[in-house]
């Protein structure tokens, strides 16, 4: 049961990124790949997806299934408190979908989706691979060196470059995205002050 619900998840994505020239233009999205079951790691920050009823049409669907799927989701988080912050992680989390190591093995990209709670600063951080933001509910606020913020919405999208620091922010509303690398796919992610 498990795996047809991911099999959704990723049939979903590949009718997304055929309609739809940012994320296709980025990379192009593999299909027919192997599913991997990982087991469940249900952290407190997806636990709140369970009550976001989004008001955002454009990705219900790739929203319903995320909220059913939540408790069966092998969820991460790449930072420690002394890192980023005790109150970070109680409002952030993420899955690798497919990648190297998730659900539908590829090494030519990864795609994550990762979660925000509301009121939430994802501190200025940056890496290697380059990579592309997609919101699919909810909104944020993206900042970038060289680049002018902005808030993005669902079916929006932002780029950031090799090693360029960037940085999430949420206020009144929790953010759900894609967060799509396409290269160097082992890059660390670090914390940078500015």
């Amino acid at each position: 049961m498990n795996e047809n619900l991911f099999k959704n998840l990723y049939d979903e994505l590949i009718k997304l990124w055929k309609n739809n020239t940012s994320l296709s233009s980025f990379v192009k999205l593999p299909e027919n790949l192997n599913f991997k079951d990982l087991p469940p790691n249900y952290i407190k920050p997806a636990m709140k997806l369970s009550n976001w009823e989004t008001n955002s049409e454009k990705n219900i669907t790739i929203h319903n299934l995320v909220k059913e799927l939540s408790p069966k989701i092998s969820w991460k988080q790449t930072y420690s408190a002394e890192d980023i912050g005790k109150k970070f992680l109680e409002n952030f989390c993420y899955f690798e979908l497919i990648g190297p190591e998730g659900y539908f093995f590829s090494n030519e990209m990864s795609v994550y989706l990762i979660y925000f709670d509301k009121n939430t600063f994802y501190t200025w951080h940056n890496h290697e691979a380059e990579e592309i933001y997609f919101v699919l509910s909810g909104n944020a606020k993206f900042e970038s060196i060289g680049d002018t913020p902005e808030i993005l919405s669902s079916n929006q999208s932002r780029f950031h470059k090799s090693f360029q620091p960037h940085s999430l922010s949420t206020e009144k509303e929790m953010c759900l995205s894609l967060v799509v690398w396409r290269d160097k796919l082992g890059s660390e992610v670090s914390v940078v002050k500015i």
